[in-house]
């Protein structure tokens, strides 16, 4: 019986220790991410896919995802670097390299949408920032390239594309896939 009141304790312990493991193996083998471009067969590949394999098979399921859409979701990826304002909401895990993300305060990254910090581009790996400021939305199932900006207050709706090295007006909203030629209206 004494198992029973113990096990949630346990549970939460082993959820939280995720978040120490996934920290500790990007330390390690990686450290900070910067912009940069790496060829295929580098071995930064691997274990940047290691790092993303730990985060998505081991922190995700068993800590992360029972936060999504709460005050607390930010917190782990702060932890591996990523600079997150003050009340952002989060329902997605879709972020890779977190040193290269930059969320602003307020804004709002809903359901499944994908922060892409990297591509690859005839067998390079190709790194930059995305940078989403203030009060920015971006919409379900979005996908955000790097080297990016959505200034404050600009919106991507549901389904779109912003392509690498575009940039969002202030206070716009934007759809389409891609966004470059779509601008909804201004607000």
């Amino acid at each position: 019986m004494r198992f029973l009141y113990e096990a949630p304790l346990i549970l939460l312990l082993l959820s939280i220790s995720t978040i120490f493991i996934g920290w500790l193996f990007k330390t390690i083998l990686v450290g900070k991410y910067k912009p940069d471009a790496k060829p295929l067969w580098n071995t930064f590949i691997w274990r940047n896919e290691f790092i993303n394999s730990i985060s998505e098979n081991l922190v995700y399921p068993f800590f992360e995802n029972m936060l999504l859409g709460t005050p607390f979701a930010p917190v782990y990826f702060r932890i591996m670097g990523c600079k997150i304002g003050k009340k952002v909401f989060m329902e997605t895990t879709e972020i890779t390299e977190f040193d290269l993300v930059t969320i602003g305060n307020e804004s709002a990254l809903n359901f499944g949408c994908t922060i892409q910090t990297h591509l690859f581009e005839d067998r390079v790996m190709k790194m930059s920032t995305v940078n989403i400021g203030k009060a920015c939305t971006v919409g379900s199932l979005s996908v955000v390239l790097y080297d990016t900006k959505m200034h404050d207050n600009s919106q991507l709706q549901g389904l779109s594309l912003i392509m690498k090295g575009e940039s969002l007006p202030e206070n716009t909203k934007w759809a389409g896939f891609p966004v470059s030629a779509s601008k909804i209206e201004s607000q």
